[in-house]
């Protein structure tokens, strides 16, 4: 199973921001956001989710770009 990353627009303070999506063998994923800061402890955060939640995780930004691309 893949695990697909993908990194965060900067934010000033922070080094590197990215999240993450990990499928589970029982079915389920994961999800992993990481961000880094240069003189603080690193925060990462991990939520399960399964398929039917993480569906509506996206289709509620594709409904969120939608609409950004009609303004």
């Amino acid at each position: 199973m893949s695990q697909f990353e993908y990194e965060a627009m900067p934010e000033k303070g922070i080094i590197e921001s990215n999240f993450g999506i990990q499928p589970n063998s029982d079915g389920t994923f994961t999800f992993i956001m990481n961000q880094k800061y240069p003189h603080k402890k690193d925060k990462a955060i991990q939520m399960r989710f399964t398929k039917n939640g993480l569906s509506a995780i996206t289709g509620i930004l594709r409904l969120l770009e939608s609409r950004e691309a009609d303004k």
